[in-house]
């Protein structure tokens, strides 16, 4: 099964002009599955909090809030299976906007990346450039997602990413 979460646009303040940022998640969820599953088994509530420059104080964002390019927000996202029955075989995808890049913090550590959506490889991403192995840049990342292979009923597990806000354009 495949959790796609739809972006919610959210305003950001700049010096130059407001530009718009998807900085929460809708609850609901559009799932694509191979295999019979409940659509209605597995919930995600997702929280957006912005982090001081120790990384240690942290403050949930509304969607009325407002934040400054360079801003440090982390994504933070808990998935709860609330059927009777486990859940197998889960690809847990969190959608990174393009005003934002991912600073390469997430928990847990095991994440997968896409830079198009469709195709995922273990992070850190590389590409071939004349020849050699390179690391794809962070701010190229566009989706992560967390393979999760049982969910049992009433178990949770929260997925997260730290990205920073980008400098308008």
């Amino acid at each position: 099964m495949t959790l796609c979460l739809k972006l919610y646009p959210m305003m950001i303040k700049s010096e130059k002009k407001p530009i718009l940022i998807p900085l929460s998640l809708l609850l609901t969820a559009a799932f694509t599955t191979h295999a019979s599953a409940n659509n209605q088994a597995l919930v995600a509530d997702m929280k957006v909090f912005q982090l001081e420059a120790n990384q240690k104080v942290k403050k949930e964002l509304k969607t009325t809030d407002q934040v400054k390019p360079k801003a440090l927000l982390e994504y933070k996202v808990e998935y709860s299976n609330i059927s009777s029955q486990s859940l197998k075989n889960l690809k847990l995808n969190l959608p990174l906007p393009s005003d934002v890049t991912y600073t390469g913090q997430s928990l847990p550590k095991d994440a997968y990346a896409s830079v198009d959506g469709k195709s995922f490889a273990k992070a850190p991403l590389t590409r071939m450039e004349n020849g050699k192995k390179v690391n794809v840049p962070l701010a190229e990342y566009r989706v992560l997602q967390w393979n999760v292979s049982e969910l049992k009923p009433k178990q949770k597990i929260i997925v997260s990413a730290q990205v920073q806000v980008n400098t308008s354009k």
